[in-house]
């Protein structure tokens, strides 16, 4: 597993906590969303067009 599926799965793990539990604010939370969906949309467009590899290599 690489650090793009790493960054997904804890990313993804923080969304469903915050916008299930009541850690946030409800003011904070669409600004929370916002950020985290723009850091995730900048992370892909970088790994699929600048290092064009997002799938996990075979290590034997």
């Amino acid at each position: 597993m690489n650090t793009f599926f790493i960054i997904h799965l804890v990313l993804g793990i923080w969304l469903a906590i915050v916008n299930f539990t009541p850690i946030m604010a409800s003011s904070s939370l669409a600004s929370n969303n916002i950020i985290i969906g723009i850091i995730i949309a900048l992370y892909n467009a970088y790994y699929l067009f600048a290092k064009r590899d997002v799938e996990a290599e075979q290590q034997s």
